[in-house]
């Protein structure tokens, strides 16, 4: 099922555009999951703190019943221990409730402030940390998903896997959110291709679609550093079924870069086979 990130519209929303229109286009375009990434929900946040508007994004379910929405936001939680208490993380896991309509809560995690430094042996720590917050989702019959960004990805998969195991049969309400793009700026330097083969499909909450090329995200899903052919041919031998949202770099034709990106990625097959969960 193919989906958009709100970044996506940066552009848009700095010039005035509603949230509200740019969802209508999409859900127009066939876009039915979206995510609502923090610094781009336009009038639906305190820009200055960056707190989503709680009551503000509820009144979205009512306007779009037909979207599935998640809420996405950046904290420490490889690093800064407690971040289950910080005001922030609290007001998204209501702002998450609050856009669930007729689906379920969904928040979406990524940490772009821990470097991979500071991590080394405090992995049973952060995986306790993951553990609590993904506790308040799991109570509202929600998800937790987490996105790697810019550590090693050996060690956030190890962490989010003790996590799952912490939670026992709650396990797979704590998801990851599969970015192949974002492999190419880890530490570690992964080989997306050969990443891809180990990932267990079953604890996918999702996957982004973007392009690496020239050392920088591109403003179209195309050809590049990622192979998406190979990407998606094995994540439909894998059996994944879910969401794929784009998350091109923002500008002002970014419609007509959708549909490029969109064109593409079906020319090579199997690229939006999922559907709702």
């Amino acid at each position: 099922m193919p989906g958009i990130v709100s970044n996506c519209w940066q552009w848009q929303l700095a010039h005035g555009i509603l949230l509200e229109d740019l969802l209508g286009q999409a859900l127009d375009r066939g876009y039915h999951v979206i995510e609502l990434r923090q610094t781009c929900l336009g009038g639906f946040e305190d820009c200055e703190r960056g707190f989503p508007k709680v009551s503000a994004l509820g009144s979205l379910t009512s306007q779009f019943p037909e979207i599935q929405f998640n809420l996405a936001l950046s904290l420490p939680f490889l690093g800064r221990i407690e971040v289950s208490e910080d005001p922030l993380f609290k007001l998204a896991v209501e702002a998450a409730q609050a856009l669930s309509g007729r689906f379920f809560p969904h928040l979406r995690l990524v940490d772009l402030d821990t470097s991979d430094g500071v991590l080394k042996g405090r992995e049973l720590e952060i995986a306790h940390q993951i553990f609590r917050l993904a506790l308040p989702l799991v109570d509202s019959g929600g998800w937790l998903s987490l996105e790697h960004s810019l550590q090693p990805w050996v060690y956030f998969s190890k962490v989010v896997k003790e996590a799952r195991q912490l939670l026992g049969s709650c396990s797979a309400r704590l998801r990851v959110c599969y970015d192949p793009a974002n492999l190419l700026v880890a530490p570690d330097h992964p080989d997306p291709s050969l990443v891809v083969r180990n990932l267990d499909v079953t604890s996918l909450s999702m996957i982004h679609l973007k392009q690496f090329k020239a050392e920088q995200f591109q403003t179209t899903v195309e050809s590049g550093e990622i192979d998406w052919q190979t990407q998606f041919s094995v994540l439909d031998q894998l059996g994944y079924v879910g969401p794929a949202l784009f998350e091109v770099q923002s500008a002002r034709d970014v419609w007509t870069n959708l549909d490029r990106s969109r064109t593409y990625l079906e020319s090579l097959g199997g690229c939006f086979a999922g559907g709702e969960r």
